[in-house]
């Protein structure tokens, strides 16, 4: 391994397993984010700094492999993760979502392929990579007999950019912002599952991050537990950073990403914005209305294929927009309750895709 991989591996490390070295410490907290960064540059007089062009997508994978023995886990992935964007990766069990994520993240060298990590090649530029990634992955690692604050304020000496004297404050922060700040004290061999995965995601969390990698984080929690993660995934969007999230919860999926990728036998089969890939091919307005016959003959007329459905009409939106359609069954007199685009479920879509993936 080279000093730069090194370096990253002291950012990143690894975050299973139930016991936890000094790289996995700092691998459930991650080197410092821009807020951190930003601060460090102004006491060194860098104020002034240009900042660097931001990549157009937060990962690229291309024609990823991965053998273990003669087992094919991955086998020719392409992956696009644009920056900014939630990208929910989905798979049934084995489908190779896990290997795919620790390959991005360098915890594992692909036997073939190209990764890119924040616009640096992986594993080669790990060490500019990988501190600006926070990432929970296969379960979160930890003393079992030091405290849950005690494990972050571990994980926080391995930030470079955070100032000693503000560590405390950091760590409460990120306990707080996971409900674990009445268990902050108790000894984390005594947490359940659920305020473990807390604690691994408050490390992720510690500082800002341009990108960070969540690998099924509501496992073991409840439904508060399972909103809580939805919100602080809300909360990493709006402030502009990239999330990549698996999960088997497909409803959660759809609530919370703007893209999705689905695996199957370790091959992507659909990649793309979760609204498109929904939408499916032909999108189609449902138009909800007490006069259907005069609805469809007026679309007909105007050239817009439709067929009636119960409670109104479905129009099919090839060459034309919803609010077109609309503006031309209202000016024909057609009185129209109400409009909706008409969406696959993600459950449907996930059952259909897998299937089909596996004749």
């Amino acid at each position: 391994m080279t000093p730069a991989q090194e370096a990253g591996a002291v950012a990143l490390g690894s975050t299973s397993g139930a016991g936890i070295t000094d790289d996995s410490v700092s691998g459930a907290g991650r080197a410092a984010g821009r807020a951190a960064g930003r601060a460090a540059g102004r006491a060194a007089g860098q104020d002034d700094a240009p900042l660097p062009a931001q990549p157009e997508y937060a990962a690229r994978a291309r024609g990823l492999r991965k053998l273990f023995g003669r087992t094919v886990a991955v086998d020719s992935v392409d992956l696009d993760v644009p920056a900014g964007a939630v990208l929910g990766v989905l798979g049934p069990n084995g489908s190779g979502k896990t290997t795919v994520i620790r390959m991005l993240l360098g915890l594992c060298r692909p036997t073939a392929g190209e990764v890119q990590l924040l616009g640096r090649r992986m594993p080669e530029q790990a060490g500019e990579a990988l501190p600006l990634v926070g990432a929970l992955v296969e379960g979160p690692g930890f003393h079992p007999f030091l405290s849950g604050r005690e494990n972050l304020l571990r994980a926080a000496a391995f930030e470079p950019a955070v100032p000693t004297a503000l560590m405390p404050a950091v760590v409460d922060d990120a306990l707080a912002r996971v409900g674990l700040a009445g268990a902050a004290r108790r000894a984390y061999r005594g947490y359940s599952l659920g305020m473990k995965q807390r604690l691994g995601l408050a490390a992720a969390l510690l500082v800002p991050r341009d990108l960070v990698v969540l690998d099924e984080p509501t496992n073991g929690l409840d439904p508060a537990g399972t909103r809580e993660v939805r919100r602080i995934i809300g909360e990493l969007h709006r402030a502009g950073s990239t999330v990549l999230v698996s999960s088997h919860l497909l409803s959660e999926v759809e609530a919370t990403c703007t893209h999705v990728a689905v695996l199957q036998s370790g091959v992507v089969i659909a990649q793309g914005e979760l609204a498109g890939l929904l939408e499916g091919d032909h999108p189609v307005l449902e138009v909800i209305t007490t006069d259907p016959d005069l609805a469809l003959r007026t679309l007909r007329a105007a050239g817009v294929p439709a067929r009636t459905c119960r409670g109104g009409i479905e129009a099919e939106l090839l060459g034309t927009t919803a609010p077109t359609v609309i503006a031309t069954l209202v000016r024909a007199g057609v009185e129209v309750s109400e409009a909706r685009r008409r969406r696959t479920g993600l459950e449907e879509l996930f059952a259909a895709l897998t299937e089909d993936g596996a004749q």
